[in-house]
């Protein structure tokens, strides 16, 4: 979640507990992981036996598409060299002739993203006791985007539009625990160890049809929901917002899911999700697969996710 999204500021009144759940070291004091260490090997095989059509679906946004949302950040994609260079005179040797270009963009502004597990925190400590002294200007000492491994498992999606019989949810809906629990079991589906959950808002679809803003208030799931999970040891958790979480937080609090699930669990946050395609295919679990670049002290990092069905 990028900075532009909130201020700064708590709301107004009492903050609701903290959910009492922890991950830290779970895995031992000096695990940076977090809840990838679900992924074993026994995991990942019986992900990948999951693949039954060999269809892949893309579940993130397109850089630089004119209708993705954007963070006030805009990418920025310049050619380095284009077929111009040539019909200005540029040599091509043997007849050899190539494009090259230049991207910069934010990480957690412009794109579908994952946030690192030293991208949020509180009480001046990280995820698993560490010391926010670690979070330096030339990047993350510790919890970096290059501590994240590639990321296979089983996908779950969740479809509340779909169980609801809805096209999207409201803005401000707080997706709640019982609501996951309803729409899986309508599809079927129990969490695993290892999961990373996927819910479907339709928030890219108000979006795109409707014009409605997407950084704005938007439906998200809140701390009832994330402990639910959390409890349930996904890896990851997912949506077609830009924060995961619902806006506006509740009273006293700012990114209260963010704090939890990235720095009490060690849960991974993935942004920006489109999952059209998916609930058009009535996808309710799939191969998924994630590759963050390493990116060396990175706070997250732009990436193509994928469901394979």
């Amino acid at each position: 979640m990028s900075t532009s999204q909130f201020s700064p500021r708590a709301a107004d009144g009492e903050a609701p507990p903290r959910p009492d759940f922890s991950n830290w070291g779970r895995w031992g004091e000096d695990d940076q992981r977090g809840a990838a260490n679900h992924s074993t090997p026994a995991a990942v095989l019986a992900a990948l036996a999951l693949a039954q059509t060999g269809d892949i679906v893309p579940l993130g946004q397109v850089i630089g598409d004119r209708n993705a949302p954007r963070n006030g950040a805009e990418p920025q994609h310049f050619m380095l060299r284009d077929a111009g260079d040539f019909l200005a005179g540029m040599t091509a040797p043997s007849g050899f002739q190539s494009a090259t270009d230049h991207m910069s963009l934010a990480v957690h502004g412009g794109t579908t993203h994952l946030d690192a597990l030293g991208h949020v925190w509180y009480d001046n400590t990280l995820y698993n006791g560490y010391p926010h002294t670690e979070v330096r200007s030339g990047g993350l000492r510790k919890l970096g985007i290059d501590k994240a491994p590639p990321l296979l498992s089983r996908g779950v999606l969740v479809d509340l539009p779909r169980h609801f019989g809805v096209t999207r949810l409201e803005p401000g809906y707080e997706i709640t625990a019982a609501d996951i629990a309803a729409a899986l079991a309508a599809q079927g589906v129990e969490l695993q160890a290892g999961d990373a959950v996927l819910i479907r808002t339709g928030w890219i679809t108000a979006y795109r049809e409707e014009g409605i803003e997407y950084h704005g208030d938007r439906p998200g799931i809140g701390l009832d929901a994330s402990e639910y999970l959390a409890r349930h040891d996904v890896t990851l958790v997912g949506a077609d917002n830009s924060g995961v979480e619902v806006i506006p937080w509740a009273p006293g609090t700012v990114c209260p899911v963010h704090q939890f699930l990235i720095r009490d669990c060690g849960i991974y946050l993935l942004e920006f999700l489109d999952l059209e395609e998916l609930s058009r295919r009535n996808a309710a679990s799939f191969l998924f697969i994630a590759l963050p670049l390493r990116l060396r002290g990175g706070t997250g990092s732009p990436l193509s996710p994928i469901a394979v069905l």
